[in-house]
């Protein structure tokens, strides 16, 4: 897996790309080229975003978690980033970009600002990086999850926002905020399905 370290701020990145979308908007594969290679985990945190904020973009929630696994899946293997036609046509219109753009610049700022290099032990290993990558992986999956529940999105969502910054910034307190927050959702999750099985348990015994 290849080193994605960057000074790049998000929060500058994503306010840039939302100021040049042009008026009939970009597609998938138009946004990744602005971003560049070795900005793919900034492209993560930006597909992130609905997820974290009351922004909805029509019929692109699970396109943009299946677009971050495949980001991830890229990265870890080191082969060429790939996408399946439909999924690279996605149109993002300027309206959603720049309210994206405008909802989470406050929010990504401060993460920005926050974050710096810190122990190195958990970002210099690149077994270690392809790990947090899987680690993006698993979060994406658990944001993707249509589950009609409070904050069931935006726990994984800011799991991915930190595993990703910390590893472009090879900030080991973010990787290891991110799975506490991957662990949040789990365990959440867990706590759910038990207390339904137990209300139907209690139904049927009833």
């Amino acid at each position: 897996m290849k080193s994605f370290h960057t000074d790049v701020r998000v929060s500058e990145l994503l306010s840039d790309i939302a100021a040049d979308t042009p008026p009939e908007g970009l597609e998938i594969n138009e946004l990744l080229d602005r971003i560049g290679k070795e900005g793919m985990l900034a492209a993560v945190m930006m597909l992130t975003v609905p997820f974290l904020l009351p922004v909805s973009i029509p019929g692109t929630s699970t396109p943009f978690g299946v677009l971050i696994v495949l980001i991830c899946l890229s990265m870890i293997t080191g082969l060429p980033l790939r996408l399946p036609r439909r999924l690279g046509r996605i149109r993002v219109k300027q309206t959603h970009m720049r309210l994206i753009a405008d909802k989470a610049a406050a929010l990504l700022r401060r993460v920005d600002g926050w974050s710096k290099p810190r122990l190195f032990a958990l970002t210099a290993a690149p077994p270690l990086r392809a790990a947090h990558a899987v680690g993006i992986i698993a979060s994406s999956i658990g944001m993707m999850l249509p589950l009609p529940l409070p904050l069931s999105n935006a726990i994984p969502a800011y799991a991915i926002v930190f595993l990703s910054l910390g590893l472009l910034r090879r900030d080991g307190l973010l990787i290891a905020l991110g799975y506490g927050l991957f662990a949040a959702t789990c365990a959440y999750f867990f706590a759910v399905y038990a207390l339904g099985a137990a209300g139907i348990r209690t139904l049927w015994g009833g």
